[in-house]
């Protein structure tokens, strides 16, 4: 009955629209109204009547309490979005991916509300900002050792790397972007950080390497560059390189990896691969900028991937079990088993779907959900979100 005496909130119609990836256009032929009608829906000069507004809640898949959700004052701005994929990905995945993101950050804020999650245990790493030009690789190498021993992770292999990440204050979730292929993002939000892995990638090293390269830069970047900066190609590229490298030694370290080399069949690479939970192509571009192996050695190995096929998919990508964030999919858990909260309040009082609350926090499909939603309208909007 209060739902006729709430205002709409003109920002959260945009915000439903672009993490939809939809354009104003689209969103007014699904809906059967005109572009300048949802222009002023959102800049606030109009209110849509409760018609248009269901439709526009089922057509964008949001429950029709986010519409009249408050927009949150984010008091401390959050650090750039260190996207892997900025210079490839189409304008309307990067910004269905901003809007996503401070959805997440508002499922997490209302979890903090129930649950203590892991305190931030990151080291502080300072260097003089260098603007284009790279930190030095020995600098980078030395990064990668001390999160290690700030983490008490030694020097061999790391076991569970997004157990260990959550552990240590770092929030993690999954991103489902069909407009583009994006690869893992981070970003920090309120001195909290965040890592958004790619829900197109499947393979467990795969997303251990996207999950150390975020690392690289939620560690070396954050604090130093804006999102201005980051139009820099020369900029971008040079982050993204740092972070790559910061990864290789973060998961293969130098002195320990180089003993575990002592020959250039693929078939050793893959024992490798098997002990490191690394790629045999990551293992490869190590051996080659660490030198442990001569430019004849490093092209030997590569025509051995060429000719086996192995670029595509490597051995054991199936076989080796994929990690997975678990630190929202307990709290949720926690609170719907102890009574605390149920289903059906935590999707009105997020103001996000079942479905999507399952995907960002790792629960299981139909953990939620009690009702799919609208199957014609689906259909109808299929044509965009392909």
């Amino acid at each position: 009955m209060m739902n006729d005496e709430r205002k709409v909130i003109p920002y959260r119609i945009k915000q439903a629209r672009v993490s939809r990836g939809l354009s104003m256009v689209e969103l007014s032929e699904l809906v059967s109204v005109s572009k300048q009608a949802i222009s002023q829906y959102e800049m606030g000069k109009n209110a849509p009547s409760k018609a248009i507004l269901n439709s526009i809640a089922m057509v964008l898949r949001y429950p029709i309490s986010f519409f009249y959700k408050p927009v949150p004052v984010n008091e401390n701005a959050s650090s750039a979005v260190f996207f892997r994929s900025r210079k490839t990905a189409r304008v309307k995945a990067l910004s269905a991916a901003r809007e996503k993101i401070e959805i997440f950050r508002e499922i997490n804020d209302y979890l903090e509300q129930y649950v203590d999650f892991p305190i931030l245990n990151l080291p502080k790493i300072t260097y003089e900002d260098e603007g284009i030009n790279p930190i030095d690789n020995e600098q980078i190498e030395q990064y990668a050792l001390i999160l290690r021993e700030y983490w008490g992770l030694g020097k061999g292999p790391i076991d569970n790397l997004i157990s260990i990440v959550q552990k240590n204050g770092i929030m993690v979730s999954k991103m489902q972007l069909r407009l583009n292929k994006l690869d893992a993002f981070s970003v920090w939000f309120d001195n909290k950080p965040f890592i958004f892995l790619s829900s197109d990638k499947d393979t467990n090293v795969r997303i251990r390497f996207d999950i150390a390269h975020e690392l690289g830069h939620l560690l070396m970047h954050a604090d130093y560059y804006s999102e201005e900066d980051l139009k820099n190609s020369a900029i971008h590229e040079k982050l993204e390189n740092e972070a790559d490298r910061f990864a290789g030694a973060f998961l293969l370290p130098k002195e320990s990896f180089s003993k575990d080399v002592f020959s250039t069949s693929i078939d050793h690479f893959i024992q490798m691969k098997a002990k490191w939970m690394v790629s045999i192509g990551c293992m490869i571009y190590r051996c080659d900028t660490l030198g442990i192996l001569s430019s004849n050695q490093i092209k030997y190995l590569k025509d051995q991937m060429t000719t086996r096929v192995y670029w595509r998919r490597e051995p054991l990508d199936r076989e080796m079990p994929v990690e997975k964030p678990f630190a929202h999919k307990q709290a949720i858990l926690l609170l719907l088993e102890n009574g605390i909260i149920t289903s059906g309040q935590l999707v009105e009082e997020t103001g996000c779907s079942a479905e999507e609350i399952e995907q960002y926090c790792y629960l299981d499909k139909g953990t939620l959900t009690t009702k799919s939603d609208s199957k014609i309208i689906a259909l109808k909007a299929s044509k965009y979100f392909a």
